[in-house]
């Protein structure tokens, strides 16, 4: 077994038989959740700030790059400037320390909202990671006063435990994405094609609730009908897999995630609000000869497709 492995099957073990430690963490989880939820609208849309869901990605990998390459280059010039004794390399140090400092803290938050809507089976590692980046900040900043008080050795040392920390914390974030699937689009592979498909019987449909559809048994799609329009969506919640026929349908046609409470658009699959940050793929829609028909949307159709591509009354009920 090789250095990583042994270490993850470490970490894995550690989070499994703390007492506590697992159900702690997803504990924890709920009640950041429900705190942000107890700030009605207004909490939402910061939260929604911090996932990321005005730039179509999670927010936090960002600003992460920030903290940790001025932390990482700030433990360079410290080194460079102890070998050449360079006021200028020990400066350099200085302010990439305080900035890597300063940017911990919106990192920090944009990372607790992500926490907010962890998947149950990533909670302990991702409190892990938390919890090691949270002890690597205090030790930075001490670095930070060492310094400011004149005192560059100890800074250096202060800073080079803490890049040591970031650096395991980091490997679980990375272990959190890359195994977990923690900020990745959760949408299956494969599209639906661009001709018009048959999918369901248009009077299998009712309305006003919500359907799931599994197209060539690999494409699962989620029907709605309202005010005699019917539309499509990818019937899979692109933050964490839930089925969102399972979800509630709540204010202006959109749909709630059952799990992480996203909220997306039935219309056209946009992100309402978080944690989930990529939209979901929509799709055309009409009924011919009694039986629904999509086909994937394409740009340059109308904002809302499933108002497009043929007259309103392909889309009634029959």
């Amino acid at each position: 077994m090789s250095l990583p492995q042994r270490l993850r099957a470490q970490v894995d073990q550690f989070i499994e038989n703390y007492p506590g430690f697992k159900q702690g963490s997803q504990d924890a989880a709920q009640r950041i959740q429900e705190a942000i939820f107890a700030q009605g609208e207004d909490g939402r849309e910061v939260a929604d700030v911090l996932h990321g869901k005005q730039i179509g990605h999670p927010l936090h990998p960002i600003l992460t790059d920030i903290t940790i390459g001025s932390w990482s280059l700030g433990v360079f010039f410290d080194f460079l400037g102890l070998l050449t004794r360079s006021r200028t390399s020990q400066k350099a140090a200085n302010h990439l320390i305080a900035l890597g400092t300063f940017s911990a803290v919106p990192t920090a938050l944009a990372g607790m909202t992500d926490f907010s809507g962890i998947k149950k089976d990533a909670a302990g590692h991702a409190a892990a990671h938390g919890i090691l980046n949270s002890v690597a900040l205090f030790f930075f900043w001490r670095s930070m006063r060492a310094r400011s008080r004149g005192n560059q050795l100890s800074g250096f040392y202060l800073a080079v435990l803490g890049l040591g920390i970031m650096t395991f914390a980091a490997w679980l974030g990375g272990d959190l994405v890359y195994d977990h699937k923690v900020g990745v689009n959760h949408t299956p592979e494969g599209t639906i094609a661009d001709d018009w498909t048959a999918i369901l019987p248009a009077d299998q449909l009712k309305s006003n609730t919500l359907q799931r559809v599994d197209v060539d048994d690999k494409h699962p799609v989620l029907l709605y009908k309202h005010a005699r329009k019917i539309s499509a969506v990818s019937a899979i919640c692109t933050h964490a897999g839930a089925p969102l026929e399972e979800g509630t349908i709540v204010k202006d046609g959109c749909v709630q995630c059952p799990w992480h409470n996203s909220v997306f658009d039935l219309r056209d699959g946009h992100v309402v609000h978080g944690p989930a940050t990529f939209e979901l793929p929509h799709f055309e829609t009409r009924v011919t000869d009694g039986q629904i028909e999509i086909r994937r949307w394409r740009l340059g159709m109308d904002e809302y497709p499933i108002e497009s591509g043929s007259d309103n009354s392909q889309n009634d009920e029959g």
